[in-house]
């Protein structure tokens, strides 16, 4: 894995998101957010292979810390002076991770910001590739849905941003939508990867016609050379 920049508090968004997967890839991101509770067993429910419901035992006490450590050590290496400075005395690292956040993350007064950002999405993706497209548009929403009191963008609002890009693209982007809506599979996911799909499909048949188009020129020079000779 790249190495992640510290933390120096412009670059909170994207250090942040980084961190955030670096702690799921080792299994410590419950500690920072904790999952939501199971379902109670159903009464009568049978207990696994081997063991009764007296004998399975809850997640040890000294397991949670030794994780909580390993993650809040995590946290503060990855953290400037500055930053480091703030969380150094807290020795949780759901807390760290909470005032971080709090102190460098998006703000309710930034939050009409980054709606208009979200508004002005559509005009300002021209000559940007899907992935490029999909990575800003889906951090946008990950920022909005930060903001303490703000609303997350729906799926819905997703979806009517690829399609008006999509639109505006043209051709066979433009009509995908009706495509996928008679199908049935109008969704984000589906309208993402099939844009990507039509996009890489475009690439190979641009590269497959300039190989062509060399290949025909390269002929008639070794055809025209032999007529010569």
């Amino acid at each position: 894995m790249a190495e992640i920049a510290k933390l120096t508090g412009p670059n909170y968004r994207v250090w942040s998101l980084r961190v955030k997967r670096l702690l799921q890839s080792r299994g410590l991101w419950d500690v920072v957010e904790p999952l939501p509770k199971p379902e109670p067993p159903v009464a009568g429910s049978q207990a696994p292979i081997g063991a009764d419901a007296s004998t399975v035992a809850p997640p040890q006490a000294a397991d949670f810390e030794i994780r909580d450590a390993q993650a809040s050590c995590l946290i503060m290496e990855l953290c400037d002076t500055i930053p480091l400075d703030l969380i150094i005395s807290i020795e949780c690292a759901r807390s760290q991770w909470a005032r971080l956040r709090r102190l460098y993350g998006p703000s309710f007064g930034q939050y009409q910001g980054l709606r208009d950002d979200f508004e002005e999405f559509v005009a300002k993706a021209g000559g940007k590739g899907w992935a490029q497209i999909a990575g800003e548009l889906e951090t946008l929403r990950e920022l909005i849905g930060e903001v303490p009191g703000g609303l997350r963008l729906s799926e819905v609002e997703m979806l009517e941003v690829l399609n008006d890009i999509a639109k505006g693209k043209g051709g066979e982007y433009g009509t995908l939508a009706g495509y996928l809506r008679l199908k049935g599979e109008y969704k984000y996911e589906n309208m993402l990867m099939s844009l990507v799909s039509l996009e890489w499909e475009e690439a190979r048949d641009k590269a497959g016609g300039a190989a062509g188009s060399s290949r025909a020129r390269n002929k008639g020079v070794r055809k025209w050379g032999g007529g010569k000779q």
